[in-house]
């Protein structure tokens, strides 16, 4: 059932309601005429300077804006928690050291008028991860080797600074991609494509997007290894000196051969093992003379010694009955001789 207002006005009145607010909705963001020129509901960052706040005036008495001042709960009828000098509406310059990591809304004010019009105080970050190329970004390949035949983009995300940073449809934030070679160099240039002054036009995107460089076939890189990369800030000019870069990430480029076919890697150290396995058929004749002495001490105590003994029992006296028969007979015949 519809609550009681909209059946009292009608639907005509729900209707402009929504206007009215996607008209509200619609100014959010919207810089201009230039990016220097801040509307009511826009987004603001630290280290921006010669921004124009002019438009946040009470537009009836159109008094200067002195402050900016950020309250508990973003309702001006609470307690005052940042309080931001202007010394110039028409040239202000958000000083990291003031804002003091206090972000979130600000409401424009002066001492004749008190509070005005809001505008959001933002922290420019850039975000960088290293996937495999379209189709399959939901790939990371962050940390881990890959082979020299992938092919890879970057992925760069600025929440904030990719929506709000715009005016009249011109995105003029622009970034470099710095790549940290292994051998120590660094470039914009990966795989023979230029990551430099790429815009931000977006809060997300990847190298290989249409109108971007496009996807990196690491088959053209010279050197295999670990390569850090990372995102720079390089427009505007104040980004580049203090917003801080991304944080780097790192992949490795593996061999080919050792990652397309890891067994044949062996077959080709194989080869050589013909060569090492011939020196221990040498080394085994070396071995049988030494063994060989070893048997003969064993036999010595077996054989020699033992085996002529057998013939020194049969050489042992006559027994006692031979030699009795023996002198029998000799006498037997000296007696016939007589």
């Amino acid at each position: 059932m519809a609550p009681n207002w909209i059946r009292k006005r009608g639907f005509p009145t729900l209707l402009l309601a929504v206007c009215i607010f996607a008209l509200c909705v619609g100014q959010a963001g919207a810089r201009g005429p230039t990016i220097s020129d801040i509307q009511p509901y826009d987004t603001i960052f630290v280290y921006e300077e010669g921004l124009n706040l002019t438009q946040l005036r009470n537009a009836t008495t159109n008094n200067s804006i002195t402050a900016l001042q950020r309250y508990q709960d973003d309702n001006p009828d609470k307690s005052l928690i940042k309080n931001i000098p202007v010394a110039d509406d028409t040239d202000f310059e958000v000083q990291d050291l003031l804002v003091g990591g206090e972000y979130g809304t600000y409401y424009a004010f002066s001492p004749e008028d008190g509070t005005t019009k809001p505008v959001m105080i933002r922290e420019p970050k850039i975000f960088l991860d290293v996937v495999l190329a379209n189709p399959y970004h939901n790939e990371p390949l962050a940390g881990l080797s890959v082979s020299e035949n992938t092919r890879i983009a970057f992925k760069i995300a600025s929440p904030d600074v990719g929506a709000f940073y715009t005016a009249n449809g011109v995105y003029p934030a622009t970034i470099d991609i710095v790549v940290t070679h292994p051998g120590g160099a660094e470039s914009t240039v990966i795989g023979g494509l230029n990551l430099a002054g790429l815009n931000v036009s977006s809060t997300q995107f990847y190298t290989d997007d249409p109108g971007r460089p496009g996807a990196i076939a690491l088959s053209g890189l010279r050197e295999v290894g670990t390569y850090t990369v990372r995102a720079e800030w390089r427009e505007p000019a104040t980004f580049d000196a203090y917003a801080p870069d991304s944080e780097p990430v790192t992949f490795t480029v593996g061999k080919r051969v050792g990652v397309e076919t890891g067994t044949p890697t062996p077959a080709a150290t194989a080869t050589p093992m013909p060569t090492v396995t011939t020196p221990p058929t040498t080394a085994a004749p070396t071995t049988l003379p030494t063994t060989a002495p070893a048997t003969e001490t064993a036999t010595p105590a077996v054989t020699a010694t033992t085996v002529p003994a057998t013939p020194t029992p049969t050489a042992a006296p006559l027994p006692a009955w031979a030699a009795i028969g023996a002198l029998g007979i000799a006498v037997f015949l000296i007696g016939r001789r007589r």
